[in-house]
């Protein structure tokens, strides 16, 4: 019996050895393949990784990403349209991305405005039109709340910014735990996360078929790194009480916005977030992407760049009058 035992457990550890190699090696594959090519920024108890391109005279452009992403999710399909004429700016949110995080607080969102505030500051863009996507819309919220002078404007695409019924996915509630978290993070997503992907990208675009170029033009491989996984998930677990905290304050803000949202959306429901918030803000705009799920700036771009530039409109016939 002993014998057996300690093969087993012999076994368990050769296992769990295998599973942490695989990780590292993981980790340093993805990272070769999408290597930082920004700056970095120390603030806020880290170290911000963003980038920029373009000098022109126009409105500076902050974007920024939401849940299980990087930089590269907004930066690909606006970044060549704008920066002829304006100045663009793209971070790394806490945790993704090349970005760190600290150790404590890094899932409420007025730290995460601290951070886009940072951003800002450092690449001397403000006030800037904020273009945030899904999560990163709640984020942009929040900077035009608590720093309203670094914010011109507001595009808001496919937003998550409000309570909701329910929990987070189990593997969010999971890899957010003390422990359990690390390890299921630690060991398990970089196997069975790639594995995965396909079916969670199709989630994203549904109802439309998945650009196949898509992984590699957004970086996704990066979210399977542990500490990215476990970042986003936190995030992602925090985000229904933060909602709940930061919705009540949404009448205060009357910043030009534009609300970019699909008739239906597996990831986030439009009815009760994008809609909702529509009427909620006093200055808002509220445009029907068809058929682009909760993917509106990749599916169609043309909305999201006509939407940039209308705020950009809206916030010059503002400054002039």
């Amino acid at each position: 019996m002993i014998v057996w035992l300690a093969a087993a457990a012999l076994a368990v550890a050769l296992g769990l050895g295998a599973l942490a190699a695989h990780a590292r090696a993981y980790t340093r594959r993805v990272e070769a393949r999408f290597p930082a090519n920004g700056r970095f920024l120390g603030a806020e108890g880290a170290r911000t990784h963003w980038r920029e391109a373009g000098a022109g005279n126009g409105a500076p452009l902050l974007l920024i990403h939401g849940a299980s992403s990087n930089l590269l999710e907004l930066w690909g399909p606006l970044a060549n349209e704008f920066a002829p004429l304006h100045h663009v700016i793209a971070y790394d949110r806490p945790g993704m991305g090349h970005s760190t995080r600290a150790r404590r607080g890094a899932e409420a969102l007025a730290h995460q405005a601290r951070c886009a505030a940072a951003v800002l500051r450092e690449a001397n863009a403000a006030p800037a039109v904020i273009v945030g996507h899904s999560l990163g819309a709640a984020v942009a919220l929040r900077l035009a709340l608590d720093h309203p002078a670094l914010v011109r404007g507001l595009v808001l695409v496919a937003p998550a910014s409000h309570p909701y019924p329910g929990q987070p996915a189990w593997w969010a509630r999971l890899s957010a735990m003390p422990v359990l978290g690390d390890l299921f993070c630690g060991l398990l997503v970089p196997w069975l996360g790639p594995m995965m992907a396909s079916a969670s990208i199709a989630n994203n675009f549904w109802p439309a078929p998945a650009p196949v170029d898509y992984p590699d033009q957004a970086g996704v491989p990066l979210i399977f790194r542990p500490r990215a996984f476990r970042a986003s998930a936190r995030d992602v677990v925090a985000s229904k009480a933060e909602f709940a905290a930061q919705q009540p304050r949404y009448g205060e803000l009357y910043t030009p916005a534009v609300v970019i949202t699909a008739e239906k959306d597996r990831i986030v429901s439009p009815k009760r977030h994008a809609r909702a918030l529509a009427a909620d803000l006093p200055a808002a705009e509220l445009v029907i992407a068809p058929d682009t799920g909760h993917m509106p700036h990749r599916l169609r771009t043309d909305l999201v760049i006509a939407a940039i530039r209308r705020v950009n409109e809206m916030t010059t016939e503002r400054a002039e009058g």
